[in-house]
């Protein structure tokens, strides 16, 4: 056999491997990627339907929304730890998971009447460019309380576009998953300016919801932004205790232009800019009636 021939034997049994290595199935004990998706699906669905009962009865309707959804698939927490703690330690498995689950909350969102504006406010730039999601990174992240997916760290250089006086706004919607312990998660951003100062702000991120964080205008034109989110560790006394995963989803990153008036005795050329941040969308009427149906 020539070289050239042996050569291209070892390259086609090399690639078969490593075809068949991506074909890897989840192992059948396991809920399988579809089955899970749904799974975590009506998990949050049920979650937000607790969230918005009466503080007394949260607890409560906690537990019992997420008996049901567990009951729906034949499961015992057992079965849904075992499945939650396979996919933590193969997170490149998890990750198009949330991805799409991301994209089925959000257009059940619009089916149940919010608006885009709502869903994603700033997706695209204003009519007169005073406005604009700046965000050149992706929408989505993971994180889980282990290194290296313990931080996500970002990172983008102000363009031309960019003039003194702007000011800033990093929003994204959080989720946690996890079965008991602390949630904690450190989200900072910092902008750079050309004449080298840095104004920075930080925030915890402790429960589901919207985070928002502000940088003021500031006179000089920024030339870098900047900024992570961290997310604790956690109390490690058993295999389970530091699963805990967070979800960042919607992930925009803001930018006003400041439009000076003219004098008093001249006429005002742009009126002040009001910035509105929409909450999380709340779980609705027909979306109870969806999951009560489906739980049956």
């Amino acid at each position: 056999m020539s070289m050239r021939s042996l050569c291209w034997m070892t390259l086609a049994v090399v690639g078969l491997l490593l075809f068949q290595a991506c074909q890897t199935k989840v192992p059948k004990q396991y809920l399988q990627p579809d089955e899970f998706e749904d799974l975590l699906y009506d998990y949050y669905v049920a979650k937000g339907m607790a969230d918005n009962s009466h503080p007394a009865d949260a607890d409560y309707e906690r537990r019992y929304h997420t008996e049901t959804v567990l009951r729906k698939y034949g499961l015992t927490q057992a079965d849904f730890d075992s499945t939650l703690a396979y996919y933590f330690n193969h997170a490149e498995r998890l990750r198009p998971i949330y991805d799409h689950l991301q994209s089925r909350l959000s257009d059940d969102a619009l089916q149940l009447g919010a608006s885009a504006g709502e869903v994603e406010r700033f997706t695209t730039q204003s009519i007169s460019g005073d406005t604009t999601d700046v965000w050149e990174n992706r929408r989505n992240q993971l994180l889980m309380p282990r290194p290296p997916s313990h931080i996500w760290q970002f990172s983008q250089k102000a363009d031309t576009t960019y003039h003194g006086g702007d000011s800033f706004l990093l929003t994204f919607a959080s989720r946690y998953l996890a079965q008991s312990g602390s949630k904690n998660a450190t989200v900072y951003l910092a902008v750079t300016y050309e004449n080298d100062s840095v104004i920075t702000h930080h925030q915890t991120v402790v429960a589901d919801g919207n985070t928002t964080l502000r940088i003021n205008a500031c006179p000089e034109r920024a030339r870098r932004i900047d900024g992570f989110v961290y997310l604790s560790r956690r109390d490690v006394r058993d295999n389970q205790a530091d699963m805990c995963l967070l979800f960042l989803s919607r992930i925009q990153l803001v930018r006003f232009h400041h439009r000076p008036q003219l004098s008093s005795d001249s006429t005002t050329v742009a009126d002040s800019v009001k910035v509105t941040v929409a909450d999380s969308v709340k779980a609705m009427g027909p979306h109870r009636m969806k999951l009560t149906e489906n739980l049956k």
